[in-house]
């Protein structure tokens, strides 16, 4: 925790002394001689920065070189904007000399990228393990990895996930979940009245100013992209009870693997599991109304899209509560 801390003290005082420096830069050109400031000033903005960036933040993050390129360029902008001509000084020559660097490090870390998200796709079947471990590579950050990684499954379940079957592993026993509670029912409502109500405010908000109204359209859009690939997603990604273990889904939204012999129970109601505090649990039921609660005899470890997290009890949805209880407890057995 010292360290994590350390780290992110270290990062907010560079970026502040970045920040100083870029302000002193821009505010210095005009008080300096034009042959000096050309030379100095890109130097510091596209090649000093960029190099403190990766000696101290990159580097002991062990993230991607691909983080210093925006730098550069942010630089690049500053260097332009206070000299007032992008062939001031050496920055054409700088500028020409970085750029096959650039592409160098761009080619090297796509490749590693491409062979990390292969990798992965080798190990296991599920999208959402391919996309995590890849912006893992990326981000170094277990919630901001998964948080991208939900993201761009959203996209792959709703355009590329239409002839592909649910993720069940070798020896499992799946338990569908996605007509629990009419929720496949409404989202087939949602698709149907979504065209027609896109379509009607966009005229509507048009009216009034159309930069907005694309913005609200594109944000509809996008709307109707997440509710169709998290649809997907709970239709691809079942509940599943294995030998020995129970694997919990919902969607892109949850999931968490849990040994049969740590439950402690499986209950078809609230009530029943009155005795474990709101706070030690998740409720991942359709429309918050499970009908099956996993309580434990000690708290476990579930990923959430904001992050993992260790609760005593999960509630679910499935389409059959009964023969998913007695799966649980054939498994534990």
């Amino acid at each position: 925790m010292g360290v994590a801390r350390s780290r992110r003290v270290s990062l907010i005082a560079f970026c502040a002394l970045c920040v100083a420096l870029y302000a002193y830069g821009v505010a210095s050109a005009p008080c300096i001689p034009s042959h000096i400031e050309g030379i100095a000033l890109p130097l510091d903005f596209m090649v000093g920065i960029p190099l403190g960036f990766y000696l101290l933040v990159v580097r002991p993050r062990r993230l991607t070189l691909l983080s210093v390129i925006p730098v550069i360029w942010i630089g690049y902008a500053l260097s332009v904007l206070a000299l007032g001509s992008p062939n001031t000084g050496i920055l054409p020559a700088l500028l020409s000399a970085l750029i096959p660097v650039e592409l160098a490090v761009a080619v090297r870390e796509c490749l590693k990228i491409t062979r990390t998200f292969k990798a992965a796709k080798t190990e296991s079947s599920d999208p959402m393990v391919w996309f995590r471990e890849t912006m893992l590579y990326l981000v170094r950050k277990d919630v901001a990895a998964h948080m991208t990684a939900a993201e761009l499954s959203v996209w792959y379940y709703a355009l590329l996930s239409w002839r592909k079957k649910p993720y069940v592993l070798p020896g499992e026993r799946a338990f569908s979940y996605h007509n629990a509670g009419g929720y496949m029912n409404m989202m087939l409502g949602l698709a149907l009245a979504f065209p027609v109500e896109i379509v009607a405010v966009h005229l509507l908000v048009s009216q009034w100013s159309v930069p907005a109204a694309i913005v609200v359209t594109a944000l509809s859009v996008y709307a109707a992209i997440w509710l169709v690939g998290d649809a997907r997603a709970r239709m691809l990604r079942p509940i599943a009870v294995g030998e020995g273990s129970v694997r919990l889904e919902c969607g892109i939204q949850m999931e968490a693997v849990i040994p049969a012999s740590h439950i402690e129970m499986v209950v078809l109601s609230d009530s029943e599991i009155g005795h474990i505090e709101e706070s030690d649990r998740l409720n991942y039921g359709a429309f918050y109304r499970p009908d099956v609660w996993l309580a434990m005899r000690s708290p476990v470890e579930v990923r959430t899209l904001l992050g993992t997290k260790h609760v005593r009890a999960v509630g679910v949805s499935v389409d059959d509560p009964k023969a998913f209880a007695a799966a649980i407890k054939e498994a534990a057995e």
